[in-house]
């Protein structure tokens, strides 16, 4: 071989008569007088080569020679693939070294961020799929493919070497039993033999004596020392003991790991046949272009799975593309719709997309029939809200003003998109900020509106009540609040005067009752001392009496009146409930002589908590008087603990009340018989609001009333058991 010479260019020289008798391809084939034309093409079993020639001075035979250059030529197919080989290795370099750029141009975060993103697209994820399909398979296949090749080329080269290697085996057996016994088979008449032989069976043979090397065709490998002249021990223990025909093993010279083979020659002569001769054929030749032709199918299968798998991408790309396509029409459309388009505006042809398209027009079609009612009921609720009689202001989360009305202006001298803490800001208004921070931050604490009312004057002294109630609005959306601002100043009025004048008409009509039987006791009087002197003493007491009682009833008239209007502000201190309701239920044992007792039953023992022991006794005290007036049987007081309340009841067996009067006994001046006032239950009510209380009534299935009051308990001042008491205080079973 020549140094320099590219890969598949062979060289060779050549006699006068066209025989090759030097050159780097040991086969290489004569020429005619045409074919040592420069530019000639010679078709050969390595393919087509393009013969390039020029004179040589040197003298071989009787003539001039020759030297040859002989270069492939390159097929399209052929031209196609290395190009195409540069281009995969240009096109990975440029990769890899964009990979690195992007790596080192990026920040992690915005990696991670970039890689979420695209795995988050519905196309990015179906193209991976597509690739990864496509991509596995591939690689099989030409693993598949590739790991074929090798093992049927290494069968090939096994049997071809094993069939060269029976053929010398053949000729040098024949050769030394031709020559008969007593002949001297010399090492260099044996590498002479072996050289004649090497080119008939167009391989490299060695002969061995024994273990050792006796003589080879190929003679300056050993001498260079790049082949061993021993035969390995295994191939020698195996063939010594009649084991395979033939043996072979790997062997590596440089980069190329080739194959030998070994087999035994029986000597003639030789006691049971013992060989004495051993034959070897390394395959480093044909390894050679076994090693080329599997780097030129791994090339290949490496470009032809990259095409089919970019093209296959490519399809895929453009597969995927088109299937999201209307889907990204449909998101486009929904943006539409956003806008206030009442369609997607698009017409698919698949079944699948018509069928949610239509769907999707349906659903915006409603969408906008109900945006346009929402505007519709917008505008008038708008319209009601600037003309109502109350101011109406929203606010934002930063306190800035999103909407108001007209009375709000007017009120507040409110402005849109104004900091609301600038309208407290003015004199005017400053009494108001104290209030409104105080309901503000009860009403954002217990997410419930708060109400409460200020007075404030004019500039010219006018004095006025307004109403201010805090809504909070939960929720991460503006508006955050609203606040309702009414001017009750003359609605106060007007109703202090309608009560004023309810209070004089009632106060007239009890008043005018009593004072008539007192006007007829005086004129009787006064009649009797005038017509008839001697009867006055008869007359005189029964009409003083009279008139002694009806001032008594003028009296308590006035007493109730005043008591209802005046009701004095609970004075709340830790008592015994049990105790304070027992000792009142005690005060009435009397009333069992008259056949109508009290029975008072507790569900504890004990009832701790903070209460006005006067007022809720006046309570609790008018609703027995009421059952004592109209009950058959004994009345009963009874004390329980439902759902952390105090439930205070009294019950009577009396006719009850009509339904029609049931939800107005607790009015004022309402009664159901003739000689109760009707202040009765309205002052119970108040002094149980007082203690934050409410107070029910209802008929009892048996008959009679039932009156309840309930009182809520906090956690910390109740100390109750569960031991349950009844003290009866009739001598009456109830």
């Amino acid at each position: 071989p020549l140094e320099g010479l590219p890969e598949g260019v062979y060289y060779a020289l050549y006699d006068a008569s066209g025989r090759a008798v030097r050159g780097s391809w040991a086969d290489a084939p004569p020429l005619s007088a045409e074919q040592l034309a420069d530019g000639a093409l010679l078709e050969t079993a390595r393919g087509g080569l393009r013969v390039y020639t020029a004179p040589d001075p040197v003298v071989a035979g009787d003539g001039p020679t020759v030297t040859a250059l002989m270069v492939p030529v390159v097929a399209p197919l052929g031209a196609l693939e290395r190009v195409a080989s540069h281009a995969f290795g240009a096109l990975a370099v440029i990769a890899v070294l964009a990979a690195f750029v992007f790596v080192l141009s990026v920040s992690w975060p915005r990696m991670r961020e970039m890689a979420t993103r695209g795995l988050r697209s519905y196309a990015r994820r179906l193209l991976l799929v597509h690739g990864a399909l496509i991509l596995i398979p591939l690689v099989a296949l030409a693993l598949v493919l590739v790991r074929g090749f090798e093992e049927r080329a290494r069968g090939d080269q096994f049997t071809d070497g094993a069939a060269a290697l029976r053929s010398a085996r053949t000729m040098v057996r024949n050769f030394i039993i031709g020559r008969g016994e007593g002949y001297a088979f010399d090492p260099e008449l044996s590498a002479d033999f072996l050289s004649w032989t090497a080119d008939v069976v167009q391989h490299q043979v060695n002969l061995y004596w024994g273990s050792r090397l006796w003589a080879s065709s190929q003679q300056e490998l050993f001498t260079a020392g790049l082949l061993p002249r021993r035969i390995p021990g295994d191939i020698y223990a195996r063939l010594a003991m009649r084991g395979p025909d033939v043996a072979s093993r790997s062997r590596r010279a440089g980069d190329l790991t080739y194959l030998e083979l070994y087999t035994p020659i029986a000597w003639p002569g030789v006691p049971d046949g013992e060989p004495l001769f051993y034959l070897s054929l390394p395959r480093v030749e044909q390894q050679a272009e076994v090693s080329r032709e599997l780097a030129a199918m791994r090339r290949q299968t490496v470009l032809v799975t990259s095409a089919l798998f970019l093209l296959l991408v490519a399809l895929g790309g453009r597969l995927t593309r088109s299937f999201t396509a209307p889907l990204m029409d449909v998101v486009r459309g929904t943006r539409r719709i956003a806008r206030g388009a009442s369609s997607l505006g698009i017409t698919p042809r698949d079944t699948e997309l018509s069928t949610l398209v239509a769907a999707i027009d349906d659903m915006a079609g409603r969408i906008a029939a109900s945006r346009r009612a929402l505007l519709v009921e917008k505008q008038l609720v708008d319209r009601m809200v600037d003309n109502i009689t109350s101011g109406v202001v929203s606010l934002d989360r930063a306190g800035r003003v999103l909407m108001h009305n007209r009375v709000a202006r007017i009120l507040l001298g409110t402005e849109i998109g104004a900091p609301f803490e600038r309208v407290l800001d003015s004199g005017r208004l400053e009494p108001v900020r104290p209030l409104l921070d105080e309901a503000r931050q009860h009403a954002e604490s217990e997410r419930e509106p708060r109400q409460t009312t200020v007075a404030l004057a004019d500039d010219d002294g006018t004095e006025h009540e307004w109403t201010l109630t805090w809504v909070p609005l939960p929720g991460v959306e503006d508006p955050a609040a609203l606040l309702v601002v009414d001017d009750v100043s003359e609605v106060l009025a007007g109703q202090r005067l309608a009560a004023w004048a309810e209070m004089a008409r009632i106060i007239a009509h009890e008043i005018k009752n009593p004072l008539t039987p007192i006007r007829l006791s005086a004129e009787h009087l006064r009649g009797v001392y005038r017509q008839s002197p001697d009867r006055l003493e008869e007359v005189f007491d029964r009409c003083i009496d009279n008139v002694l009682v009806h001032v008594e009833e003028l009296r308590m008239i006035a007493s109730e009146f005043s008591t209802y209007s005046r009701i004095p502000r609970a004075e709340r201190v830790p008592g015994d409930l049990v105790e304070a309701l027992g000792a009142l239920a005690e005060a009435y044992r009397d009333a069992a002589e008259r056949g109508v007792g009290v029975s008072f039953e507790s569900a504890v023992t004990t009832l701790s908590l903070r209460f006005d022991r006067a007022l809720l006794g006046r309570a609790v005290r008018n609703l027995v008087e009421n059952a004592l007036r109209v009950s058959r049987d004994t009345v009963v007081l009874t004390l329980d603990i439902e759902q952390a309340t105090a439930r205070i009841a009294v019950c009577d067996r009396g006719p009850g009340v009509s339904p029609e009067n049931l939800t107005r006994i607790f009015e004022p001046y309402f009664s159901t018989h003739d000689s109760g006032t009707g202040l009765g239950l309205p002052i119970a009510r108040r002094i149980v609001e007082e203690h934050e209380g409410t107070i029910s009534a209802r008929n009892r299935s048996g008959g009679g009333l039932e009156v309840v009051i309930t009182i809520p308990l906090a956690a910390d001042n109740v100390c109750a058991s569960s031991q349950h008491s009844h003290d009866s205080l009739a001598e009456e079973p109830s």
